[in-house]
């Protein structure tokens, strides 16, 4: 029992770690995946008995990304563009948009037919790995940028109005995540913390917001509001 709540640790541990990763280091960290042999391999892989693909790439609602080179600050994680209504996410990289479904039956029948043993054995394992941590990672981003999107929807809309921001808090947007999104991945406010330390996006006018000033306390909005009249004062 005891040796099972070590491994528990060791995982939550693990996980809390990825999700700090600065952005730079997690773009080397699926770039490192997507040139590996065996994902190459896995992912051009199709049975052609079962007519189905090892690895399918699945985007999120709603989003999109850079696939070249991104020339936006290296903490800028994506841009929230808003047109007739609808809030895309456009990530820094498209693989931030992506979630990587393996098909386990296939991947079985591709194991046997490799009869992998030893070091490639490893690979697989340590690939599958990999493959769990970007998906966890997308996932929660996703959800929590979203759930930031529906609370400060008027904010994303006015430019820049410290009116449109309103008063949140991480446990607000826990429990919206969780209530909408029944995955059984659950987001607690230590991970939203994580995510978005050091990270900020891009709004529809192009400027750029530390992401943990869109969770603003009630004294917050006030300083933001009395500097905003102070600003407005000394121009005229």
């Amino acid at each position: 029992m005891k040796d099972i709540d070590h491994k528990l640790l060791v995982k939550k541990i693990i996980l809390s770690r990825f999700l700090e990763m600065p952005l730079e280091k997690y773009e080397n960290y699926i770039e490192s995946l997507k040139i590996s042999l065996f994902f190459r391999k896995l992912y051009n892989c199709k049975c052609i008995k079962h007519n189905e693909m090892i690895i399918k790439i699945i985007n999120f609602p709603k989003t999109t990304g850079n696939s070249g080179e991104c020339n936006w600050p290296k903490n800028v994680l994506a841009e929230v563009m808003v047109s007739k209504g609808r809030y895309l996410i456009n990530y820094r990289n498209e693989w931030f948009s992506k979630k990587i479904v393996v098909n386990q039956s296939g991947l079985n029948r591709f194991l046997e037919n490799e009869k992998l043993i030893g070091r490639k054995e490893t690979s697989i394992k340590d690939l599958l790995t990999k493959i769990r941590l970007i998906n966890i990672r997308n996932s929660i981003t996703y959800k929590i940028l979203r759930g930031i999107i529906y609370f400060q929807k008027d904010f994303f809309i006015n430019r820049d109005d410290p009116y449109s921001l309103k008063i949140l808090s991480f446990l607000n947007v826990s429990k919206w995540v969780n209530d909408n999104f029944k995955d059984g991945l659950c987001i607690d406010i230590s991970r939203i913390s994580r995510v978005i330390n050091a990270k900020s996006i891009i709004n529809k006018y192009g400027h750029e917001i530390e992401l943990k000033k869109l969770f603003p306390s009630s004294r917050d909005i006030k300083k933001n509001i009395l500097k905003r009249s102070f600003t407005w004062n000394v121009q005229i």
